[in-house]
């Protein structure tokens, strides 16, 4: 039963939108096709969160947070992949993105932390929300292929393989549509191409790894060696943008590939 609500509410939606998205539409609706696929499922399982002034912005619920912060990255994703709007928002809106981010899926938590502590656990959040931030955008620059929504699609099936072992409901269905659809949408290749992806989608890519896999963790959960692992998993794609490779781009790939696949090999096993 646990998987066929999972295909019938979460895998067939993300066929949809991303066939619809991605398929029809080019890969510049990745952002926003992605988002979609999420939260579709994600309000079928816990309902349409409040509108975002309803919430309390230092203790909201966090889930309801994640699903605008998807919400609001699929859409102004896909606006400033396509050009839709200014330049000039790019960089601001996506450093907002990676600020709040942390922010909101910690409120539990720092409801029992000390000043000592927020000033930690946040500022290991926001440094691993950059760090991946960053890796994904210079990876989509200078290999803007369907290289991001690979390694994206693997980082999400790491985070599914992980939440579903912990055993906490019917958390892993989303990072687990999320790999899906990104999967279908490499999938359109076969007859749509060049497909590139976009600053807009990486920074989708992140919030929904990120995202899913921070939200509704305990400090014990988040300090597993399994879950550190899996928050690594995209990491590697610096090596694709790195010096030491600009005149063997093909080796700085190979090899990154094979980090992020060893990466979540080892989170799993």
């Amino acid at each position: 039963m646990d998987l066929l609500h999972w295909l019938l509410y979460g895998v067939l939606p993300a066929l949809a939108a991303m066939l619809l998205g991605v398929g029809v539409g080019g890969p510049r609706w990745l952002a926003i096709a992605l988002a979609t696929a999420l939260l579709v499922p994600f309000a079928v399982v816990g309902g349409l969160p409040p509108w975002p002034w309803l919430l309390d912005v230092q203790r909201g619920d966090p889930r309801a947070w994640l699903w605008w912060c998807l919400c609001l990255c699929g859409i102004a994703g896909s606006l400033l992949d396509l050009r839709l709007l200014p330049r000039a928002l790019l960089l601001p809106l996506e450093l907002l993105a990676v600020a709040m981010l942390p922010w909101f899926v910690s409120a539990p938590l720092r409801a029992g932390w000390t000043f000592e502590q927020c000033v930690v656990w946040l500022g290991a959040g926001w440094a691993v929300m950059a760090a991946s931030w960053w890796v994904l955008r210079r990876a989509g620059e200078v290999r803007p292929g369907a290289v991001v929504p690979l390694v994206g699609a693997l980082a999400l099936a790491v985070d599914a393989v992980l939440l579903r072992r912990l055993g906490d409901g019917l958390d892993w269905h989303l990072p687990g549509v999320g790999a899906v659809a990104l999967g279908i949408a490499v999938l359109t290749t076969l007859w749509r191409r060049p497909f590139v992806c976009g600053t807009g989608a990486a920074l989708t890519i992140v919030i929904a790894h990120l995202g899913l896999l921070w939200c509704g963790r305990s400090e014990g959960e988040l300090r597993s060696a399994a879950l550190l692992l899996a928050m690594a998993v995209p990491l590697p794609l610096w090596l694709v943008s790195a010096r030491l490779f600009a005149n063997a781009r093909g080796a700085g790939l190979g090899l990154a590939l094979l980090a992020c696949g060893g990466i979540a090999a080892a989170a799993v096993l």
